[in-house]
């Protein structure tokens, strides 16, 4: 039993908007109409049906002052005025009178009804008997009348209420085919007048789909639409503008992906070409199996840090978090990149207390990146420092130097995958992925990252995290 209703209510939501408004419109107006109809049958029903009633109730009336002056010895013209009454002047109503010892002493010809059917009361009462044979509706009544003391007569009235029954008939049939039509109407005006009402949203769904990965540059809100629809062109046109640039960064990423492989596999299949040439002995296949050797760490290496990207930017849901001290990272900062440091006579210094709720993996490759690019960019006998600072709810943490700086022109791009602010020094170790690790390291916990540079003295990173990390 659910399970049809459940169809049949599936099947309607998959109707048409259209569809389902003048289907709406025609259930609202049947009610309204179906409503008024019956109200105004059941009015003029009622007003027949008293008119009858009154009609009849003056008509006995009459029957009664008639049969109370009258004296049937000597005015017999008296029962002539009642016969030519109930006879012409009112066809439809019938009289039957009883004399005081009960003999039937007039009756119409229009009386068809039995006696015993009439039951006398005083006040008369007024009832309804239906004939079983010919199902016409009378209305009826009995009363006495004296005309003298212990002259006392029984009048039986009837009153034909068939042309009221066939006039309301009438009326009933002509109302259901003027509600009949007033519906089928009202479904064509319904349909014609949201179809028309729905045309601009049609607009909208042609212009949507005119746009394709190859036209994103377009937009659809700049046209006069009505106000419903108006909100929903200006977020197409905002979803369009993400999808506009989350399309470029992918065929930008694409090409930087394919530039970045191109290198290494040339370098590795040029020397194995070279290799395969001629027969070498085991000295000479040493250079380019150790081309091929370096080329496949790159490659290795770009793939991993790919991958790295990739899961940090789905991991935000998964992330564990732990509470970190600064002074620790600092420390194990310095700690694993001291030979580097010593070996290009560079001082490192950390200065900074507290903690800091993070993913200590994600942190540490973080500050990893950040200070190994100072390092690649300061000179002998340079300095790096790592400073952190208490805020109002957020942990602030820099990575300065004092190295070469970087051209005002890099610093929109620097946090791009794969750029490299200077290609001529950029060894085979740096992808072009540090910053962009960073950036991203630091979205995923709420916090961000910023750079001040000036070149010639120095650059310093700024890293803002929440003092409590929430996911």
């Amino acid at each position: 039993m659910f399970s049809k209703q459940k169809d049949k209510f599936s099947v309607l939501r998959t109707c048409s908007l259209q569809a389902r408004l003048a289907i709406s419109f025609a259930i609202i107006t049947t009610m309204i109409v179906c409503a008024t109809s019956f109200l105004l049958y059941s009015g003029l029903k009622d007003q027949v049906r008293n008119e009858d009633k009154m009609e009849f109730i003056e008509a006995t009336s009459f029957i009664r002052k008639a049969v109370k002056t009258l004296s049937i010895t000597t005015n017999s013209e008296s029962w002539q005025l009642i016969w030519e009454y109930a006879v012409n002047a009112h066809g439809r109503l019938g009289v039957r009178v009883f004399s005081t010892n009960k003999e039937l002493y007039l009756t119409t010809p229009n009386i068809n009804i039995p006696p015993d059917v009439f039951s006398q009361s005083d006040p008369p009462k007024y009832g309804v008997w239906i004939d079983p044979k010919s199902n016409i509706e009378y209305r009826i009544t009995s009363f006495q009348v004296e005309t003298e003391p212990g002259h006392v007569w029984r009048v039986d009235a009837s009153y034909d209420l068939s042309p009221t029954s066939s006039l309301l008939s009438a009326y009933r049939w002509n109302l259901m085919v003027l509600l009949l039509a007033g519906i089928l109407l009202s479904v064509a005006i319904s349909w014609f007048v949201s179809g028309y009402g729905l045309r601009p949203l049609r607009h909208v769904t042609t212009a949507m789909q005119g746009i394709s990965s190859e036209h994103l540059s377009k937009r659809i809100g700049d046209q006069p639409w009505p106000k419903e629809l108006a909100g929903l062109a200006q977020s197409f046109d905002a979803m369009l503008e993400r999808l506009e640039k989350a399309f470029t960064v992918l065929s930008q990423f694409s090409a930087d992906i394919a530039h970045e492989m191109r290198t290494p596999v040339s370098n590795m299949l040029s020397a194995a070409s070279v290799t395969l040439n001629r027969d070498r002995d085991a000295a000479e296949y040493k250079q380019p199996l150790e081309t091929i050797e370096l080329e496949a760490t790159h490659l290795s290496k770009l793939v991993e840090n790919m991958l790295f990207l990739a899961r940090t930017e789905h991991m935000q849901q998964s992330l564990h978090i732990e509470k970190c001290s600064i002074a620790e990272e600092f420390q194990f900062q310095q700690t694993l990149l001291e030979a580097l440091a010593e070996e290009k006579q560079i001082e490192i210094r950390w200065r900074g207390q507290g903690f800091v709720t993070a993913n200590q993996d994600l942190l540490r490759r973080a500050l990893l990146n950040l200070v190994s690019n100072a390092l690649r960019f300061t000179p002998a006998g340079g300095l790096i420092q790592l400073v952190s600072e208490q805020l109002d709810g957020f942990v602030k943490i820099t990575v300065s130097d004092s190295g070469t700086g970087i051209e005002p022109q890099h610093l929109p791009h620097i946090f791009t995958r794969f750029y490299r602010a200077d290609s001529a020094r950029a060894d085979r170790s740096n992808t072009g992925l540090g910053l962009a690790f960073v950036q991203m390291i630091m979205t995923v916990h709420g916090g961000s990252v910023s750079v001040e540079t000036e070149v010639g003295k120095g650059t310093t990173f700024t890293l803002l995290l929440p003092t409590i990390t929430t996911l």
